[in-house]
């Protein structure tokens, strides 16, 4: 019987083992930048696992959470062009590849940037709701939350902090439907933008993305029209 309970054991951890190593391997299979989104990303400060972009004494600093299972640098166009806009620009690599394993991901980018006098966290899908975690345990830190294709962790309603939703028509995977749901989570003076054609990969360089819908525009015209957007929120 004893025998019996070990194999039985030893089984289980095999099991368990498997799923664990299945899993990692699963978060490194990413979605990799278009060599146009490497050429911004070129523009960019390597400082540790993130890139910045801008005067890290600008007035206004934004962090950028990526999507999930998304390379970093697939997002360097906004740091080059809300850099542009006097704003300074941080996308971190997050743990695994998925956010909602590094919430705190902007905590050492804030610390590292004193002079900065305002800071939003932004994110794209599943980085936007991590993001939001992380704005929500730190309103002292933390305006306001920039969501991309993305919707709240927990209920924003009580809290002050400012929230832009900037979402795609034609969205497969944070699809309208969702989007409408998100109107309970957030403060009533949220701002909300749909690009009319949009899509969820769009808000990202890095190609089509599995249960997604195909889109009209390019990704540089989904990004120029949610850049404009939010240099005219902030």
């Amino acid at each position: 019987m004893k025998r019996k309970l070990k194999w039985i054991g030893l089984s289980l951890l095999a099991v368990i083992l498997v799923a664990v190593i299945g899993f990692v391997v699963w978060t490194q299979l990413t979605y990799g930048p278009t060599d146009e989104a490497l050429g911004y990303a070129a523009e960019a400060e390597q400082v540790d696992n993130r890139l910045e972009f801008g005067d890290p004494a600008s007035e206004v600093g934004i962090i950028l959470y990526p999507g999930a299972k998304v390379d970093k640098e697939a997002y360097a166009y906004y740091g080059t062009r809300l850099a542009e806009a006097g704003n300074f620009v941080a996308i971190p690599s997050l743990r695994l590849n998925l956010g909602i394993l590094d919430i705190d991901a902007a905590e050492t980018i804030i610390e590292s940037h004193p002079d900065i006098e305002r800071w939003y966290v932004a994110g794209h899908s599943l980085g936007g709701s991590a993001a939001s975690g992380y704005a929500l345990e730190n309103e002292d830190k933390v305006d306001g939350v920039i969501f991309l294709a993305s919707y709240p962790i927990s209920s924003m309603t009580d809290s002050d902090l400012r929230v832009l939703s900037i979402s795609g028509e034609l969205d497969g995977l944070a699809t309208p439907a969702d989007i409408e749901t998100s109107l309970d989570s957030v403060p009533s003076d949220a701002t909300f933008h749909q690009i009319e054609g949009g899509n969820h990969a769009n808000f990202g360089m890095y190609g089509p993305q599995d249960g997604d819908n195909d889109s009209p525009l390019s990704a540089r015209e989904q990004l120029d029209e949610t850049i404009d957007q939010i240099v005219d929120w902030l």
